[in-house]
């Protein structure tokens, strides 16, 4: 299935305290079943996250089976994360910016 990466800042709480953000990018795998005007099929597969320890990259990734998988999906704005998607898709040529409201 073809899939975009979209950057985003998931907020993580307990209860109604803050505890940290982590900048993240989400790996979306989606279709379009009625096409490039039609509606944008997603589904989050995977949060990857980049950064340095001691000097050196380090890189992973949290997969649906995952503990901190349940955390961060709760915790990500979907409906930001589809108009980020729709957006890189369409700058990509894949799909329409807006929908067909007839479709």
């Amino acid at each position: 299935m073809p899939f975009v990466y979209v950057p985003v800042t998931i907020g993580v709480y307990r209860g109604d305290v803050h505890l940290t953000d982590f900048d993240c990018e989400a790996r979306v795998e989606y279709e379009l079943p009625d096409g490039p005007s039609g509606v944008l099929d997603w589904d989050i597969t995977a949060f990857h996250f980049a950064g340095k320890h001691n000097g050196r990259a380090v890189y992973t990734e949290i997969g649906r089976t995952d503990p901190l998988w349940k955390d961060l999906y709760d915790h990500c704005d979907r409906e930001w994360i589809h108009d980020q998607a729709r957006e890189a898709l369409a700058a990509d040529g894949i799909c329409n910016l807006y929908m067909d409201p007839d479709l």
